[in-house]
């Protein structure tokens, strides 16, 4: 009988990403990785990968038929060849063995075994892992959050995508921006666009030049997150080309996260309003943010924000 293989430790000079895994065809480039959880964790996510393999479909793989079956779906050796991970060292994953995986590794296994992206992202958070977002982001606002857009009046709010650019909003936003300024090119329908480049837009806030700081720092945040998107890019490029302004704050380098907050406008028709902002990412696309607006309950502002959306033309 060939002796149990013995598992790495969870940590030391092992601890690197190659073809099989395992030293079986030599070492490739270092990749991160990542001691799995606690017990329970290991056992929830050895579990969890033995399920789909029992639930895969053998035919659905291309591999050939390989005779009669004693058990449903999958064999440890079939999820070894179609995915390149050892065959020992999926054994020891589905064992609940201490040792440590990589993300290259986990997106194999859930290729392997056809997983969809909720079960995809199940696999990374069991192994203690962000969870991947899909290939494709989908930027179109789900129904029932513009519903919920509705549902805040008289509250202003609207959502961005993570290159501020403006997916949709519900009338009180309109009346506090004006409809003019929502009436423009997708591409200048962009909270950092207009900010910098509609002169209307600076008017409406006393205080443009902390905003425009703040979201100079906001794009550098996230500049971090969206290296390879053109659309993030295209809008910074723009932005230096034609803000000397925002080509002066950009240069400062100054990083700001997202912090809930007060913002003042001076509004032709409403006067002077004072609110808190919000920001709620959607969990079914967390590509999304919700931004909501809403003024301090009994207080001058939320009288003068209730007149100006109940307005009629």
């Amino acid at each position: 009988m060939a002796p149990t293989p013995v598992p790495q430790p969870a940590s030391g000079p092992d601890d690197y990403n190659h073809d099989k895994h395992d030293g079986s065809t030599g070492r490739e480039t270092p990749a991160p990785a990542a001691a799995l959880p606690n017990d329970h964790g290991r056992k929830a996510l050895a579990a969890f990968l033995r399920s789909r393999r029992e639930r895969a479909d053998p035919a659905a793989t291309g591999l050939p038929p390989g005779g009669r079956r004693r058990t449903p779906g999958l064999r440890r050796e079939e999820v070894s060849l179609l995915s390149g991970v050892s065959l020992t060292w999926y054994t020891w994953l589905e064992q609940g063995r201490d040792i440590r995986v990589s993300p290259q590794i986990l997106l194999a296994l859930a290729r392997a075994l056809h997983l969809d992206d909720v079960e995809r992202s199940h696999l990374f958070r069991l192994a203690g892992m962000p969870a991947p977002e899909p290939a494709e982001r989908s930027l179109e606002v789900p129904p029932a959050v513009r519903t919920f857009l509705d549902k805040l009046m008289p509250n202003p709010a609207f959502v961005i995508d993570r290159c501020f650019d403006i997916r949709a909003w519900n009338p009180a936003q309109e009346r506090i921006l004006g409809p003019a300024l929502l009436d423009r090119p997708r591409h200048e329908l962009n909270s950092a666009w207009m900010l910098f480049r509609v002169p209307e837009v600076r008017t409406l806030m006393p205080e443009w030049d902390k905003e425009a700081r703040w979201m100079a720092g906001l794009l550098r945040q996230q500049a971090a997150y969206e290296l390879d998107n053109p659309r993030f890019s295209e809008l910074v490029t723009e932005l230096l080309e034609t803000s000397p302004y925002f080509a002066e704050v950009w240069e400062d380098h100054d990083v700001i996260e997202f912090r809930s907050s007060v913002r003042r406008y001076r509004h032709p028709v409403a006067g002077d309003l004072e609110v808190t902002y919000v920001r709620m990412v959607l969990e079914e696309a967390p590509w999304l943010s919700l931004i909501c607006h809403f003024a301090e309950p009994g207080s001058e502002s939320e009288e003068r924000l209730l007149k100006l959306v109940t307005l009629r033309e």
